[in-house]
């Protein structure tokens, strides 16, 4: 039904079955159900049994459910993480920048849920196929940082107005440390600046997309700004090549998506990074 990004390398998948899984030994007259979980191959390991260990797999407990109303059918949440479990290091969770490349050559990550009940044989469902493209879809979403932060006095920004809320201005995302890092904290009104207010901001600017066989502008064509911190903003190009203008307080390197053939200059952006835009929309 649905994968989102939760926090760090946490993602909630929800999905429907036929079958209560949570209880399902005890709908049958059976006890000692230990637990359900679910396991997605991301190597292509098929072996699902609980004696063997998928080296690349999603895993979760399934820990959440509802009946539909009216469908016969159940709707369940589990809060996964892609790991790699031939990792002794003791983080064995699969980066970002990792996991793309491990999902990129493939159209679906198979899944299976697995139940144990003692003292009975493991019981397994049928395959789930995940389109891949709706997972790094979430992968390179933004890292969503609360409204509101509460600080110890000590560690507020220093600012005249003590008593004005605080927020996470800028999350930074880097590939070495486990986790996506807090780049800067201030008042809210010190938020990334979006829409009409970009130029007004300290640092603005708009890309052009030009084909990159001439550099002649490549109007209507649909792009997705990757932001310093991490935010997405998609668009179609205007008729003269144009992106939306972007704004900051600081300057920034930014990244593209446009398709193949395509490619974005502006005289104050030297470091660009370009790679296939994927925008597909696949539902499930």
């Amino acid at each position: 039904m649905s994968i989102n990004h939760e926090i760090y390398s946490s993602y909630n998948l929800r999905f429907t079955s036929d079958r209560d899984l949570i209880h399902l030994y005890e709908v049958h007259g059976r006890r000692g159900q230990i637990g359900t979980s679910i396991h997605c191959s991301l190597d292509g390991d098929l072996d699902f049994s609980v004696e063997h260990q998928i080296a690349l797999e999603a895993y979760g407990g399934v820990d959440d459910m509802r009946l539909i109303e009216g469908d016969r059918r159940y709707e369940l949440s589990a809060n996964i993480r892609f790991q790699n479990n031939s990792l002794n290091d003791g983080i064995n969770w699969i980066r970002p920048v990792e996991l793309i490349q491990i999902l990129k050559p493939k159209d679906y990550v198979l899944c299976k849920v697995v139940i144990t009940a003692f003292p009975f044989k493991a019981y397994y469902s049928k395959v789930m196929y995940i389109p891949v493209s709706r997972i790094i879809a979430q992968v390179q979403n933004p890292r969503v940082a609360p409204g509101r932060v509460s600080l110890k006095p000590a560690d507020r920004p220093l600012s005249w107005l003590q008593f004005e809320p605080v927020c996470i201005v800028r999350w930074r995302y880097e590939a070495a440390p486990a986790y996506d890092q807090i780049g800067s904290i201030g008042l809210c009104s010190d938020g990334p600046y979006a829409g009409m207010l970009a130029s007004f901001a300290p640092h603005n600017m708009k890309l052009r997309l030009v084909k990159q066989r001439d550099q002649m502008p490549k109007p209507l064509t649909a792009y997705a700004i990757v932001r310093g911190d991490g935010r997405r903003e998609s668009g179609i190009s205007a008729e003269n090549g144009d992106t939306h203008r972007v704004g900051s307080l600081e300057s920034e390197a930014l990244g593209i998506y446009v398709e193949e053939g395509v490619g974005a200059v502006e005289r104050w952006t030297p470091q660009i990074d370009e790679s296939l835009y994927m925008g597909s929309k696949i539902t499930y």
